[in-house]
């Protein structure tokens, strides 16, 4: 067993949570699982069937398109390629990176973004050669106050190989229409620590459940400084049910991650934000 195992192991065992026997999923719950749907809305519309009865249907909406005005290249050995799916606005948003993808993950995640564009079009800037160039950012994002952002993904090593910076710089006169402002992010920030925070809570929100956020909001009601996640979650009667929840609770705002750069897996702890109250 790798260090890491041991020692995560070793951190479950030190808050209670190495027997699991409590969490194993009831019969029904299985059959909800298998009735999960990974990506894509379920929306309800009002039907009358054959004998004039009016019910209400559950219809499966898939995930549109992404609106790329262009497409990863082909997949290479050295490279990922691929598509996730904002739930938000139920449409895929493409990555031709690990790091685009750590990227697309971090604002999937965050609740202050709204929107999520990859490959948005294009921006023209006048290069060194006094010729006109333009450049294609990876991501662009809309806040929920309206700001879009713009960001550049580059790996830390090829920052000055590819003159990002340059270009990034010599694209803001004409970023007026298209963004508010642009920022180059590299694998010094786009960890995959971070990374696995993120999809932690993408899988969380999937299946949130509002009465066991508002469980552990009553919870939290009277808890200062740092605490234990898992000490709160083995509130529940189910360890799972109060782990999503606090993760649910993060995405929110109402709590935070008291060391952000790593798993929470590794450092199981957090604090409460604002007096639980979301900002």
């Amino acid at each position: 067993m790798k260090q890491q195992r041991v020692l995560r192991y070793m951190i479950e065992v030190e808050h209670g949570i190495d027997d699991y026997v409590d969490d194993e999923v009831s019969a029904s719950e299985n059959e909800t699982a298998e009735e999960y749907i990974p990506a894509g809305r379920l929306v309800q519309i009002t039907a009358v069937n054959d004998d004039g009865v009016i019910e209400n249907i559950d219809l499966w909406v898939p995930p549109g398109p992404t609106t790329a005005t262009r497409l990863p290249p082909a997949r290479t050995r050295a490279h990922s390629r691929g598509y996730l799916v904002d739930t938000r606005t139920n449409r895929a948003v493409s990555f031709a990176s690990t790091h685009e993808m750590h990227c697309a993950l971090d604002l999937l995640s965050n609740r202050l973004v709204i929107d999520v564009e990859d490959q948005p079009p294009a921006v023209p800037y006048l290069a060194a050669d006094g010729l006109m160039h333009e450049h294609t950012y990876d991501y662009r994002a809309t806040l929920q106050n309206g700001t879009r952002l713009a960001f550049a993904v580059k790996p830390f090593d090829k920052v000055e190989e590819t003159g990002i910076e340059d270009v990034i710089e010599r694209t803001k006169p004409n970023l007026p229409g298209f963004a508010d402002a642009a920022f180059l992010v590299t694998d010094r920030t786009l960890t995959r620590n971070r990374a696995w925070n993120a999809k932690a809570t993408l899988r969380a929100l999937k299946i949130r459940n509002d009465q066991d956020c508002a469980r552990m909001r009553t919870i939290i009601a009277d808890v200062h400084g740092v605490v234990s996640a898992y000490a709160l979650a083995r509130n529940f009667e189910r360890f799972a049910d109060g782990l999503n929840a606090i993760w649910c609770l993060l995405y929110d705002g109402v709590i935070e991650l008291a060391e952000p750069a790593r798993k929470l897996v590794d450092a199981p702890w957090v604090r409460v934000c604002n007096g639980g109250v979301v900002a």
